[in-house]
């Protein structure tokens, strides 16, 4: 519609007309007057932003605290880009797939910047995120809730979710969870394998654990919004050091289907 807008603007001639005693009872009539009221640029400025590609960034309750916030503000500054970020608290990628329901926090902020937060909310279901957004990059910050699970579920889960990313025409970007002190090793390096081998073919996988490194005293032993101060620098570096590693591939172009 703000093309057509703009066309008619063009049309100063046709306009002019039918502001000297034309009947505007048609359609077009009638944009050609809301068009002249219009603030110079107006339309084109929309049409822009409304065509600007889009970043979807979706991520659990670490993007819910300070690494979520932390890593929409940096998406966001790129500029080039219009941003749509969703963190359900205690999700995984099944969580995408089949909209399970969340009672422990939620942060929302849509492509235009409004922001939701809450305790209880449905998962969105990453497919209908896709289609909505149509993102060029999609950014997943998943896996910190999934330890205890058997590897072949968590790299089929993981495998299903990047599969849904890359054939909606998004290009893929994981970032892998990050230390935890209550998911010491062996664990997190078996769930951090089978996640890799699930989607690495597929996404750019960030590997967190090499970025974070979890007190032995302190906090609830995952969360590092829990440890204050310290603990939210800790999660602003992880998203900053994420965000460093893969923001050379993003362009603005959205990528071809």
């Amino acid at each position: 519609m703000w093309v057509y807008i703009r066309n008619v603007l063009q049309e100063s001639v046709s306009c002019l007309i039918m502001r000297r005693g034309m009947r505007a009872t048609s359609f077009r009539a009638v944009l050609c007057v809301f068009a002249l009221a219009l603030p110079a640029g107006a339309s084109l400025a929309v049409e822009l932003k409304a065509a600007s590609p889009v970043i979807l960034f979706i991520g659990d309750s670490h993007a819910v605290g300070s690494f979520g916030i932390q890593q929409d503000a940096l998406l966001r500054g790129i500029g080039k880009f219009r941003v749509a970020t969703y963190a359900i608290c205690g999700s995984s990628p099944q969580s995408w797939m089949q909209g399970e329901k969340t009672q422990c926090g939620y942060f929302f902020r849509d492509a235009d910047g409004r922001e939701q937060r809450g305790w209880e909310a449905e998962t969105p279901l990453i497919a209908n995120l896709l289609a909505t957004h149509q993102p060029s990059y999609t950014v997943v910050e998943l896996g910190a809730n999934m330890y205890g699970y058997p590897s072949e579920w968590v790299e089929k889960t993981a495998h299903d979710m990047a599969m849904a990313i890359v054939n909606s025409g998004s290009k893929c970007i994981w970032i892998g969870p990050p230390q935890a002190r209550i998911q010491p090793e062996p664990e997190l390096s078996r769930v951090f394998e089978a996640m890799r081998a699930g989607v690495g073919q597929y996404c750019l996988f960030f590997d967190s654990r090499k970025f974070t490194i979890y007190p032995d005293a302190g906090g609830d032993g995952i969360h590092f919004n829990t440890l204050g101060e310290a603990g939210q620098r800790i999660a602003e570096n992880w998203a900053l050091s994420a965000f460093y590693a893969f923001s050379p591939v993003l362009k603005p172009a959205k990528p071809a289907k």
